[in-house]
């Protein structure tokens, strides 16, 4: 029996979601009433009771925590069709803050209810518990990301996950389908904003990426990674 005091993760993908939630559960989260949350608004706040998990029917939410120096730093992104939320209910309380990045329309689903439907539902289990297994060791990487690599290699490894998280073809692009401040780039990879500038320039002037302030980023996915590969570039570290 699967027990409420789990902490079971998070969903990431829309194939992963309507995977695990077909039938009824699913039918439920997109018919039921939803709430809008306007962007830069709190979804919930950090310490606010563990209840309930979240089904994005629109928008775009960032998880986030606050570093020992008061910045902001993104754990994690979420786009429509994603459920969130579902973190600590161990202890009873949020571990992080959900924030709009855009206008949203959001579903709450009372935790017992998700827990319901996994306990009745053996495949949705299975396909939970494998994607749960997938964002711990997405999270384990992004660790050592953090840990050992140059600012510029955590630039390029965060832009390489948000073009397969959110990119689409564009000729020999990939788009984003988000549009990505600077300051959002800096709060996901430990680094101030002004650094985060400099090195966008650079990969702009290597032809690796463009953006402009309306379009947003257009990425080569190729280039980024061969310039991962490069020892003598992804060894440049801008403090």
């Amino acid at each position: 029996m699967i027990h409420t005091a789990m902490n079971l993760g998070d969903h990431r993908h829309c194939t992963a979601l309507s995977s695990c939630f077909r039938g009824k559960l699913c039918d439920q989260l997109m018919n039921r009433p939803g709430r809008p949350v306007a962007k830069g608004q709190p979804v919930y706040g950090l310490g606010d009771p563990a209840q309930s998990v979240f089904f994005l029917r629109q928008g775009l939410v960032k998880l986030t925590s606050m570093t020992e120096d008061g910045r902001e730093s993104i754990l994690r992104l979420h786009q429509a069709g994603d459920v969130f939320g579902d973190l600590c209910h161990c202890t009873g309380e949020r571990r992080e803050q959900a924030i709009a990045m855009e206008d949203c329309d959001i579903v709450e689903l009372n935790f017992d209810e998700f827990i319901a439907h996994l306990q009745g539902n053996r495949p949705a289990f299975l396909l939970f518990l494998s994607n749960v297994a997938r964002q711990l060791s997405s999270a384990y990487e992004q660790i050592q990301t953090l840990s050992f690599s140059s600012t510029m290699e955590r630039l390029v490894r965060t832009l390489t996950r948000l073009a397969d998280e959110f990119g689409v073809p564009e000729g020999e692009w990939i788009k984003l389908t988000h549009y990505f401040r600077q300051d959002d780039l800096a709060q996901m990879i430990g680094a101030r904003r002004e650094v985060v500038s400099t090195l966008l320039n650079q990969l702009r002037d290597e032809g690796l990426i463009t953006y402009a302030r309306k379009d947003g980023l257009l990425l080569r996915r190729a280039g980024l990674d061969g310039y991962l590969l490069s020892p003598e570039k992804s060894s440049a570290s801008l403090k």
